[in-house]
């Protein structure tokens, strides 16, 4: 009887030390609350790089099912940040620039502004957006589309406002920025 607690002792040890080996060495706290990571998954292909500096323009131009949902665009770019993170990609290799233009920019305004514009009383995108900047994204909106849906520039709270989308990317492109649309 001592042998098979032995035997499973050192069975338990073994398997312990075999998930501990196999589970990778990533971050144990995401930098985004309420986002998930990408399901990491054995055998997957094109990992994270934590030696690559990564450059991404997202082009923010879908809105939710409702307005009283946050930007689809903006969880996704908090999974990329935590996916980056949690495979090792340290923070300053991220450089990350989300281009409102169009409908979005109602996502970067205040709650007054929002209001007026979706019927819904706080805009819900502002939690995120600021977890979002915390942690490193850059927002930018788009001054002719500002302009053309006739905001007030000091109602855009959550973003830096540029002269347009177009040439924001453009110049962002040159810089060496990839562009993905959200």
């Amino acid at each position: 009887m001592t042998l098979n607690l032995v035997r499973q002792a050192v069975l338990a040890a073994a398997l312990v030390s075999c998930a501990a080996l196999a589970a990778p060495a990533f971050a144990q706290t995401a930098p985004i609350t309420g986002v998930p990571a990408m399901k990491d998954f054995p055998g997957a292909n094109e990992l994270p790089d934590p030696k690559l500096d990564y450059k991404i323009a997202f082009d923010m131009n879908t809105m939710p099912d409702s307005n009283d949902k946050v930007l689809p665009g903006l969880m996704m770019i908090g999974a990329i940040i935590n996916t980056y993170e949690s495979h090792g990609v340290a923070p300053d290799h991220l450089h990350l620039v989300a281009v409102f233009h169009g409908p979005t920019i109602v996502a970067v305004t205040d709650d007054a502004t929002y209001k007026a514009r979706t019927g819904v009383e706080h805009n819900p995108n502002v939690e995120l957006l600021n977890q979002l900047r915390k942690a490193g994204l850059k927002t930018v909106v788009c001054g002719q589309s500002t302009m053309a849906q006739h905001y007030d520039f000091k109602s855009i709270q959550y973003a830096q406002i540029n002269l347009s989308a177009t040439v924001t990317f453009i110049n962002l492109m040159t810089r060496g920025y990839i562009k993905i649309n959200q």
